[in-house]
C-alpha cells in the first residue's frame, strides 16, 4: 500500500491500496477517467474551489473524492448532485462539500 502522486497531473493524488509494484490496466483506466473528469471540472464556471482531489483505487474499483469549498450552497454543477455525499459549514471558511465519484467497478473473478 502507498500513496502515489500522479506524475501526469498535479490536480489530484492517487492512493492505490492494492499494493502492486507496477501499474496495471485498472490503474491506467482509473487515471484516464479521473483526468477526463478533472479536465471537465476545469472547464466549468463555478463558485466552488476544489481544495483536494484524491483518486482511490482498491481491489473492488476506483473512486474520485473531491472536497470543494464555497461561500454558498451551490454545487460544482447540477450534474454532480448525485455524487454529493456531505456538506459541512463553518462561519469562517464557508461550506465544505464532499463528492464521491465512482470511476470503476472491478468485477471479482468467479
Amino acid at each position: 500500500m502507498g500513496a502515489q502522486v500522479n506524475a501526469q497531473t498535479s490536480q489530484y493524488m492517487v492512493y492505490d491500496t492494492r499494493g502492486l509494484s507496477e501499474t496495471d490496466a485498472v490503474y491506467e483506466a482509473a487515471i484516464k477517467i479521473a483526468d477526463e473528469i478533472m479536465e471537465g471540472i476545469d472547464r466549468l464556471t463555478y463558485s466552488n474551489t476544489i481544495e483536494t482531489a484524491t483518486l482511490f483505487i482498491t481491489g473492488s474499483g476506483a473512486q474520485l473524492i473531491l472536497l470543494a469549498r464555497s461561500f454558498d450552497e451551490g454545487l460544482i454543477a447540477p450534474a454532480f448532485r448525485s455524487t454529493l455525499k456531505s456538506v459541512s459549514y463553518d462561519s469562517e471558511t464557508g461550506y465544505i462539500q464532499r463528492y464521491v465519484i465512482p470511476i470503476l467497478d472491478v468485477e471479482s473473478p468467479t
